[in-house]
Formats: structure tokens, sequence, C-alpha cells
């Protein structure tokens, strides 16, 4: 099986650099992320990194506007330099940077980086492509699982009944909206912020809250330092908010990827993932509702 998959990643990223898949090197598989395969390969003694597209990844990403994204970001300088992109499958070859993964490292000392690299985009004038679209997206995903739990149900009328009530016409600013560490690499010079599928319009919030994936405490320690001070219990709550909806977002993500047997083909439990998912947003509704 890695055998076929390095040969797969061999002659997708000989097309893209015209040549022979015997002149691309495979390197190593970089981990992180539920969907694709992405590998550090070399051509020509030049490091690259190679992604292609998992099964059904296509469907929750218009790649038209993640490749015009990453044209409008360039000028910030915060993504590793794309190559090639093929906005019909995915395929995505950028030079590799050198450096640390974020999640390998121990992220508080890297805080006051993270909050300059973001407030950098958030700052900037620069318009994204579109808007992340919230409601929408939990209706574009939920139609790929046809799913009826009451409890995401249930937790997805609160969550858009308060959205629409208190901050659908709030200001919204250049967003990543997937920060997390995994996409955060430690360079000899700076900090890169990578993986752009997901870039829009949103609160600044949402780019906080992503940071908290592995740990929600992780993202209200970025948002002190982000503020510059101790947040406040409802500004903490923001936080909250949209961490609940990244939770009922990647409920329904691990659910199609479960009904569409990737589970027993990555030899990975996505029906258990999507219900963590699921009492992760319960539990970030309590924290709200508490006075």
């Amino acid at each position: 099986m890695k055998n076929q998959t390095e040969q797969l990643i061999k002659e997708r990223a000989a097309k893209a650099f015209n040549t022979t898949p015997e002149e691309i090197k495979i390197v190593n598989r970089l981990m992180g992320g539920m969907s694709h395969l992405t590998y550090h390969i070399e051509f020509n003694c030049v490091g690259y990194t190679y992604r292609v597209i998992g099964k059904d990844g296509n469907l929750f990403v218009d790649r038209k506007i993640e490749l015009d994204n990453l044209n409008r970001i360039k000028p910030l300088g915060l993504n590793n330099e794309t190559v090639y992109f093929d906005v019909e499958s995915g395929d995505k070859a950028a030079k590799f940077v050198e450096g640390d993964v974020l999640t390998t490292l121990d992220f508080k000392q890297h805080l006051d980086d993270v909050v300059k690299m973001l407030k950098t985009l958030h700052e900037s004038s620069i318009k994204p492509a579109s808007d992340y679209g919230l409601i929408d997206r939990l209706n574009l995903y939920e139609s790929f699982t046809n799913e009826n739990d009451p409890l995401y149900d249930q937790l997805k009328k609160i969550w858009i009944d308060k959205y629409l009530n208190e901050r659908a016409n709030k200001p919204k600013v250049f967003c990543h909206n997937d920060a997390q560490r995994s996409n955060m690499v430690i360079g000899k010079e700076k900090l890169y912020l990578l993986d752009w599928e997901y870039a829009g319009y949103n609160e600044f919030y949402y780019d906080i809250a992503s940071f908290g994936n592995v740990a929600f405490e992780d993202a209200l320690l970025l948002l002190n330092a982000y503020l510059g001070r101790d947040a406040t219990k409802e500004e903490q709550d923001l936080v909250r908010f949209y961490r609940m909806f990244q939770a009922l977002q990647w409920h329904q993500v691990a659910t199609r990827k479960d009904m569409v047997g990737l589970s027993e083909v990555v030899g990975f439990d996505f029906k258990m993932l999507a219900k963590k998912y699921l009492n992760l947003a319960q539990t970030l509704y309590n924290e709200i509702d508490k006075a």
C-alpha cells in the first residue's frame, strides 16, 4: 500500500513538473489532517510539498477560491510559495519550508509570533475571495450525510439562533479558518501559516478558536495574548461559540468519512470521532450557558 501511494505521488508530481516519475524523490509523508495525502518530495534537488486530495476532499472546498486566496495573501509573506495548482483535482505543489511544526514544540514560547502572524492577516487591507458562509457551510456538509441526530439538530438550532441574533452583523476580517498548530511551521526566520483551504471572511475569534483543536484552553491562552490582557468571560465565550461551530462542522465531516468507509480504509474510527465532536459541542454550549 505504501509503495502504491508513493508511486501515485511520483506520477502526479511528475505531471505537475513536466518530468518523469523517476525524477521525483519521495522524502517522507507529512502527517496531519483527516483528508489528504501530503508528501515532502524533491525535484532537481529542490524540496517541495505535494498534496493529493483524499476521498471526498473536494466536496467541502472550492479549489478555485482556494487558489484565488493563495494569490491574494502572497504580499503578506505568511505562506510557503505555491508553484503548481490544479483547480480540478486540487493537486498542489509548494516550496518546502524547513522548520518545526508547532505541534512538536512548546507553543507557549511562540504565542507572540502566532499573534503577530494572525494580526498580519486580520489587520491587512486584503479582501478574501469569499465569506466563510457559516450557516450555508453546515447545510452543505449535512447534504452529504443526511444525518438526523436529535442532539446535533438541537445544538445547531441553538448556535444559529445565537449567531443570527448576536454575531451575524459583527465586523469580519480575512481569516484562515483552520489556524491550528499543525498548520503552523517555525522556520529559520519566521512562522509560516500553511493550508489555506478554508480561508474567507469571518470574525477573528474563529481563528483563535481553531488554535484550541488539541485542548480548548490553548485557545484561551492565545486569546489573552492576542488582546494583550486577560479576556473577559464574554470574550472567552465568543471563542467557545466559534469552537462549538467547528465541533459541529467536523462532526459532519467525520460522519461522512465513516459513511463512505474510510474508517476501515485508514484504520481510524471516524464514527467515534464524530461522536467526540458532538460531545465537545455540547460541553462548550454548557460552558457558555453558565452565568
